[in-house]
């Protein structure tokens, strides 16, 4: 089997593994194929390759869109309530959420207070976000934050 580097469609550095026969779909993302370019260095960081002048270069930082799509992986698109709201208290904002949707309309309070789990992409959660100057990646830190409580409560870490 040999090894490929490419660069995945969502930014996302990886390895892939073909036989000798194999193709790649695209091999325009391909940054290095050892069938061509000799055997892979041992010190690849994912993320950080990158082609200059014909040679693999490990670049210092890591490239942004490698990192972007390494977090979309872990943050969750939807949590229960329960844990969302222990997040909230643990970043001290609850009572500021609270507050902020206290004054929204009868249909958004009664979506907060009866929804058993919440979305990242719900309307409600971008106008809340708005309202206290969060960032988003204060909210995906947020969800990320819930799922690891309902982990955590569920014994499953």
């Amino acid at each position: 089997m040999y090894k490929l580097l490419v660069t995945l469609p969502t930014g996302e550095q990886s390895i892939e593994l073909i036989d000798g026969t194999g193709e790649y779909y695209d091999v325009t993302r391909v940054l290095w194929d050892e069938r061509i370019k000799g055997l892979l260095p041992d010190n690849i960081e994912l993320g950080k390759m990158q082609i200059i002048g014909g040679a693999l270069v490990k670049a210092e930082t890591m490239s942004s869109q490698h990192a972007a799509a390494i977090r979309a992986k872990i943050v969750p698109r939807e949590v229960p309530i329960a844990p969302a709201c222990e997040a909230l208290i643990n970043a001290g904002i609850y009572d500021d959420v609270v507050t902020a949707i206290s004054s929204m309309s009868l249909t958004d309070r009664t979506w907060w207070e009866r929804a058993e789990t919440i979305h990242i992409a719900f309307p409600l959660v971008e106008t809340v976000r708005i309202a206290l100057g969060l960032t988003s990646t204060q909210i995906e830190d947020l969800f990320i934050d819930a799922e690891r409580i309902r982990k955590e409560r569920a014994f499953e870490i």
